[in-house]
């Protein structure tokens, strides 16, 4: 048999995995209660000494074979139900990581062993001890809803099972723990069903699929929210304004053309963001920049500045650390992207450069030497630096920038004001075959780039002299044209051409 490099699900996962999380994986194969075949621990042992790459090529199926079982003649089901077997038991240790992870879910399902085996007093001891847990943190989203729903229907199922009913008061309160359960599942539904809503309309919305808003406006119709926060408010002491952010927040996106729900969720957000979780405090902030941008890039009507809107909503977002949850704590680059596009926008570059030095640390650390040449490069062109905007722009590595267009627009823009035309036509044409070899871009982009060529190669012609093309031409087809990329400052080229010819 041909012997090549091996690739299999186990090493594929195994590359996931960090120092710690191997040094542990290694112990629990060595432990007689998940593993008690030594040929495993001896596989996993070989592997190990492949990490993190896995690509050596002696990791080939018959040296991995022969450092197991020596002389012995390759036998191939052998091999591959042990590379299964490994690989089943590294899923089982994921499994006993999250459990270990998760304080509050793990105890949970220790409380519903200590009921099967009629261990009460231990029941009430270790959901005292959750719900001291759950309590302890003020930040609510709808896992914090859902488990203290579990600890308050626990309890009286448990009371239920073993307490005798003896006085009226006692009744009383065992129902007031079925009414609490009642707020807390009610809570968690506005919450998730909001969200997923809320996902619903953004993915319509996205691909033009009109029916889904009509099914979001019944959904809204069918549950009368109003009704259910008021439910809330009379019968427990929830604190409401959680539970009425994410009704504004769906009724900002389905009722879209009345900004009025816009600032409702607005005010309601940032008067309750101290009791949300990272994950929640990220999802709804994005959420809210989100109903701006929609309501810039679809051209809608608005009657406040929906770019000095961005900027504020940007700030409250960078500086209180919104971008950041659980699984990702660096800025990711598309929102600092769009910090510094609506800075040049609202011209605000002194913020836009104390934003670059401190926030370009945020990023992921591989971005950050590519991103800050490009943040340079960009900042000095907007400052009408740009021969120090170019030499910022030579220093990145094309093949690492992850932007690649924003990199040409800019380098095009910057050769035709130092009037390098040759290098500004060379620029269009390689451009153009990125635009047209890129099958990962989408449709509408590709267009308004090539557009933005279009109108770019005709400006220069005209700065080159030619007099085949007219500026009141060009203006009046720019003026005309809806789908072009970076269309102000072409305007703004199209006014310096005209006041020159004047």
């Amino acid at each position: 048999m041909t012997d090549k490099m091996y690739t299999h699900q186990i090493t594929d996962l195994l590359k996931t995995f960090s120092l710690k999380e191997l040094m542990r994986f290694g112990k629990f194969l060595n432990s007689p209660y998940f593993n008690n075949r030594k040929m495993i621990l001896k596989l996993y042992k070989i592997l190990r000494k492949f990490y993190p790459e896995f690509e050596s090529r002696n990791f080939t199926k018959l040296n991995l074979y022969k450092l197991l079982y020596g002389n012995k003649p390759f036998n191939d089901s052998t091999f591959r139900n042990l590379m299964s077997d490994l690989l089943q038991l590294a899923l089982e240790f994921l499994k006993q990581e999250g459990i270990e992870n998760n304080e509050v879910g793990s105890a949970f399902y220790l409380t519903n062993e200590l009921v099967g085996k009629g261990g009460y007093s231990l029941f009430h001891n270790k959901i005292n001890s959750i719900e001291k847990t759950i309590l302890s943190n003020t930040e609510m989203d709808g896992e914090y809803f859902f488990n203290r729903y579990r600890i308050n229907t626990n309890r009286f199922y448990v009371n239920l099972l073993t307490q005798k009913v003896m006085k009226k008061s006692y009744v009383i309160s065992e129902g007031e723990k079925m009414i609490d359960g009642i707020v807390f599942i009610l809570s968690y539904f506005i919450i998730e069903s909001t969200k997923h809503n809320d996902n619903l309309l953004k993915f319509s919305r996205t691909y033009n699929i009109k029916k889904n808003f009509e099914t979001v406006s019944e959904f809204i119709e069918i549950f009368n929210f109003e009704k259910l926060i008021s439910y809330i408010k009379k019968n427990s002491l929830v604190k409401v304004p959680v539970i009425e952010v994410y009704y504004c927040l769906l009724k900002a996106f389905t009722f879209f053309e009345n900004e009025i729900y816009y600032h409702e969720f607005k005010s309601a957000l940032l008067n309750a963001s101290k009791h949300f979780s990272m994950n929640e405090n990220n999802f709804l902030h994005t959420r809210l920049i989100d109903y701006c941008v929609v309501k810039k890039v679809t051209g809608a009507e608005c009657s406040f500045d929906i770019d000095k809107e961005i900027f504020l909503l940007n700030d409250i977002y960078i500086k209180n650390g919104y971008y950041q949850s659980e699984a990702n704590k660096y800025l990711p680059f598309d929102i600092y992207r769009n910090v510094l596009l609506n800075c040049i926008t609202v011209r605000k570059l002194s913020f836009m450069e104390e934003f670059i030095k401190t926030y370009s640390k945020k990023l992921l650390p591989k971005q950050i030497q590519s991103i800050e040449n490009y943040s340079f490069a960009l900042l000095n062109f907007e400052k009408r630096l740009f021969n120090k905007a170019l030499t910022f722009l030579n220093k990145i590595k094309f093949d690492q920038f992850v932007y690649k267009l924003d990199m040409k627009n800019l380098q095009l823009k910057i050769n035709y004001e130092l009037e390098q035309f040759e290098p500004a036509l060379t620029v269009i044409d390689t451009y153009k075959h990125f635009l047209k070899n890129n099958v990962l871009l989408a449709e509408n982009r590709r267009v308004l780039h090539n557009n933005f060529l279009t109108f770019a190669n005709m400006l220069i012609q005209i700065k080159n002299g030619s007099g085949k093309i007219h500026v009141g031409y060009v203006r009046e087809r720019l003026n005309k044209s809806k789908n072009v990329f970076d269309k102000v400052w072409l305007q703004d080229k199209i006014k310096e051409l005209s006041r020159k010819s004047a």
